[in-house]
């Protein structure tokens, strides 16, 4: 059956209010300290700045090599547990669309460039019906190798958002929620963009193609 339509929503300082990157690395740091040293963890940090988010992804994912993924999940599963308890985990105005969107009968989907294991819970929690992210390769000894097998950024989410569409009308309507540049391409991609926040390369474009903006308040995002 065709859905009332689709609305793919980046997670990212768009749905959540925290980088679930930054923030499960430091939740499992306090399980496994000896994953990467003190030092590489603020070099890290300041590469976050410094890099494209494909590059920095890159580097981010090669932490988790030799981690067993059974034990990833499973601190995932608890990362969200607890962190989603906190005020200001979600962004409240952004939650309440997305689940407006379910209760029209609207498929919603969740497209970002973190992995599975943080995003799968908020996924389940969400009953979304669609998770789109970067996947890892896992060796035969059931451990991450720290390579990147599918990424999910720019133009991978346009991809993403084609292949999710492709199973329904072409008048199917869709929305798109997007905070960053490297949300351009799925916005792009659907009928109804919304930049969300105020970063201002995306508010420039916003006002340059008359996308509506969804202002968000910026409460304190919860630590690990």
């Amino acid at each position: 059956m065709n859905p009332a339509g689709v609305a793919f929503f980046d997670v990212d300082e768009t749905l959540l209010s925290v980088r679930t990157l930054e923030s499960f690395l430091l939740y499992y740091l306090k399980r496994v300290p000896s994953m990467i040293s003190p030092e590489r963890l603020r070099e890290l940090a300041g590469q976050v700045v410094t890099l494209d988010r494909s590059e920095f992804n890159r580097l981010y994912y090669g932490i988790w090599a030799g981690q067993p993924v059974d034990q990833v999940h499973a601190a995932g599963r608890e990362w969200f547990a607890e962190l989603s308890e906190q005020p200001g985990f979600y962004r409240s105005n952004v939650l309440e669309l997305l689940r407006g969107h379910q209760r029209d009968g609207t498929h919603v989907v969740l497209v970002s460039g973190s992995f599975a294991p943080p995003l799968q819970p908020l996924a389940d929690e969400l009953g979304v019906d669609g998770l789109y992210c970067t996947e890892l390769e896992v060796g035969a000894d059931g451990r991450y190798t720290g390579v990147i097998s599918a990424a999910m950024i720019g133009d991978d989410k346009s991809a993403a958002v084609g292949e999710y569409l492709a199973d329904f009308a072409e008048a199917t309507p869709s929305w798109g929620y997007g905070d960053h540049s490297s949300d351009l391409p799925l916005l792009e991609r659907v009928a109804a963009p919304v930049v969300v926040g105020s970063d201002p390369v995306m508010l420039d474009l916003a006002a340059q193609r008359g996308w509506p903006v969804l202002p968000i308040d910026q409460p304190l995002a919860p630590r690990a």
